[in-house]
């Protein structure tokens, strides 16, 4: 058996690497777990906006989904421009 990665569940560096380009962009106020809707109920329950300093590690540690945790992180834009 090989620890090969399937392809819709992202490593948890990837994950990493994309909230620390959503905290040091400038514009979101916060950050938002999106799962998708087949998603298993660790995954649901943890589906929400966060602060930066309390947003959960992904991939989710418990997901039961067959395919592994999918979901991801996603800037909350909610500045209003001039």
């Amino acid at each position: 058996m090989t620890d090969q990665v399937h392809p819709f569940e992202q490593t948890a560096e990837t994950h990493r690497r994309m909230l620390e380009k959503i905290q040091s962009g400038g514009i979101a106020t916060k950050v938002r777990v999106l799962a998708n809707h087949d998603c298993c109920p660790v995954c649901r329950r943890v589906e929400g906006a966060y602060d930066f300093d309390d947003v959960p590690e992904l991939p989710l540690e418990g997901c039961s989904h067959p395919l592994g945790c999918r979901c991801f992180y996603a800037p909350v834009l909610d500045r209003r421009g001039p």
